[in-house]
């Protein structure tokens, strides 16, 4: 891994330096990256999943960032299609996390609309803290075991500030959420993401999985680039911020 900016040289260790940045948590929510892959023409997705536009780096990268979070945010769909599981923390990670007086592991926070999870899903066993399911006040909820819910919102969805505002109340600092497209641009158009990070995995794919923030109304914000990497498979991994 190579930075190009704003400062070339060789990246030895990507969790110190990820972790090696401010992130200046505000009093009412917790601080919001967002980590996505895309394709050179704008693709999120191969067959339906991400996971084949990843190369090594971008798993790098994608480990590292779960390891400086309190709370992974991710729509109930993408992690049925992403067969999603309780998110755990690499080894490097660990001590990290125990100086920052965080939990081993964050916790996997799912937003619906619908409140159902089928009983299939990875994510309902495993090591670390049941996850949650945020759903509207007043949808039916079904759920299998090892899955907590919270209802937040209304009929037309989940209030994202309401829920961020819970987290930070519960003490969370620092969320990730890694999409779908659909999660992201509803974060986006509440102006709640503090730092994007951006894989642009080198493919051309086409398709109709297009549009990192879903098919929602355009909404402008103003970005600064922070650091830009590469690995050495030509993928490039663009840190934006306020």
């Amino acid at each position: 891994m190579r930075e190009l900016h704003p400062h070339p040289h060789e990246v030895d260790d990507v969790l110190a330096d990820l972790a090696a940045d401010e992130r200046p948590v505000p009093s009412d929510r917790p601080w919001v990256m967002a980590n996505m892959v895309t394709s050179i023409d704008g693709a999120y997705a191969m067959e339906g999943r991400s996971g084949g536009l990843g190369t090594p780096g971008d798993k790098m990268i994608f480990h590292a960032l779960r390891g400086l979070a309190d709370i992974v945010l991710v729509g109930a769909a993408t992690a049925r299609e992403e067969h999603y599981r309780r998110p755990s923390s690499v080894p490097a990670a660990m001590a990290l996390r125990r100086d920052r007086g965080q939990q081993p592991a964050p916790r996997l926070v799912l937003v619906s609309r619908s409140g159902r999870v089928p009983d299939d899903q990875p994510f309902l066993t495993g090591e670390g803290p049941d996850p949650l399911l945020v759903h509207p006040a007043g949808s039916p909820v079904e759920v299998p075991e090892g899955i907590e819910t919270m209802s937040c919102g209304t009929d037309g969805g989940v209030d994202l500030v309401e829920l961020l505002r819970r987290l930070r109340g519960e003490g969370h600092q620092w969320v990730l959420t890694e999409g779908g497209p659909g999660l992201l641009g509803q974060l986006h158009r509440a102006d709640l993401i503090d730092e994007l990070l951006v894989t642009t995995s080198p493919n051309l794919v086409g398709g109709g999985d297009v549009g990192l923030l879903g098919h929602g109304d355009a909404f402008a914000q103003p970005r600064s680039l922070h650091r830009l990497w590469m690995d050495d498979q030509d993928a490039l991994f663009a840190n934006y911020r306020r």
